[in-house]
C-alpha cells in the first residue's frame, strides 16, 4: 500500500480489507487439524470445570475461591489464542499463549501462598515465572504435595525444562525479537498450514504441562473431572 501523503484515503478501508482477509483465514483454518483443534477445545473447558469443582468445595477459603476465577480466565484466553491464530495472527496468539502457561502456573504458588495472591491483586506485586517454578520444584514443596497427594511419586510436578523453553519462545514475541516480525515476511497475515498446526501443538503442549501440574496437585479433584469429562483421561 503506498502510504504517500498526498493520497486520499479512506481511513476505514484498511481495517475492512483486514477483516474480510481475517475471516478467509480462519474459514482455511477451521477446515485443517480437527482432531487437534477438538482436543485444545475439550482441554480449555476442562480448565473451566476444575476451577468449578475447586469452587464446590465447602470449606474453601476466600482467598482460594477468589484464585479459581483464574481457571475461568485461562479457558477465554486458550479460546481466544486460537482464534487468533486461526485468523493468522500468530503474535497476539503466542502473546496470550504465554500468558495461559503462567497463570496456570500462578495458580498452584499462589493456593499455597495466598499473601502473594493479596499483593498480586492489591497492591500491584508482580508474578516471576522463574520464581514461581523454582519454588514448585522445590524438595520442601515436592514433599508437601508428597504429603498431601499420596499417588505423587514423580521427581518434579511438570516438565520444568519443557515449561522453561515454551515460556523463553513465546517471550521472545513478548520482547520484540527480530526473529518474530510479522511485517517483514512476504505472506504476512496470510493462512500458513504450518504455522497454524505449529500454534495448536503448541497449545497442546502447554495445556498438558498445566492438566499434569494440577493433576498432582489437586489430585482429588482432577478424579472428580475424569468423571465428568471421560474424554479427558484418554487423550
Amino acid at each position: 500500500m503506498d502510504l504517500n501523503h498526498n493520497i486520499e484515503l479512506d481511513s476505514t478501508k484498511v481495517f475492512r480489507d483486514l477483516q474480510d482477509k481475517f475471516e478467509n483465514n480462519l474459514r482455511f483454518s477451521l477446515l485443517e487439524n480437527l482432531e487437534k483443534l477438538s482436543q485444545v477445545e475439550l482441554k480449555a473447558r476442562a480448565f473451566a470445570i476444575l476451577g468449578q469443582i475447586l469452587r464446590e468445595s465447602p470449606n474453601l477459603s476466600r482467598s482460594h475461591k477468589e484464585i479459581t476465577a483464574i481457571f475461568d480466565e485461562l479457558f477465554t484466553d486458550v479460546v481466544i489464542s486460537i482464534y487468533l491464530a486461526g485468523c493468522s495472527l500468530d503474535k497476539p496468539a503466542q502473546t496470550l499463549l504465554r500468558r495461559v502457561l503462567e497463570l496456570g502456573i500462578a495458580v498452584i504458588y499462589l493456593w499455597n501462598m495466598p499473601h502473594h495472591f493479596w499483593g498480586w491483586k492489591c497492591h500491584d506485586k508482580d508474578l516471576n515465572f522463574n520464581e514461581m517454578v523454582e519454588c514448585l520444584n522445590s524438595a520442601s514443596y515436592k514433599s508437601f504435595v508428597a504429603s498431601e497427594n499420596t499417588n505423587f511419586s514423580d521427581n518434579s510436578l511438570f516438565d520444568i525444562n519443557e515449561a522453561k523453553k515454551i515460556y523463553r519462545n513465546l517471550s521472545n514475541t513478548i520482547h520484540g525479537k527480530i526473529s518474530t516480525f510479522e511485517s517483514v515476511l512476504p505472506e504476512r497475515f496470510t493462512y500458513n498450514k504450518p504455522d497454524w498446526e505449529e500454534h495448536l501443538e503448541l497449545v497442546i503442549r502447554v495445556q498438558n504441562l498445566l492438566l499434569q501440574l494440577w493433576k498432582h496437585r489437586f489430585n482429588d479433584v482432577f478424579q472428580e473431572l475424569e468423571k465428568r469429562m471421560p474424554s479427558i483421561a484418554r487423550i
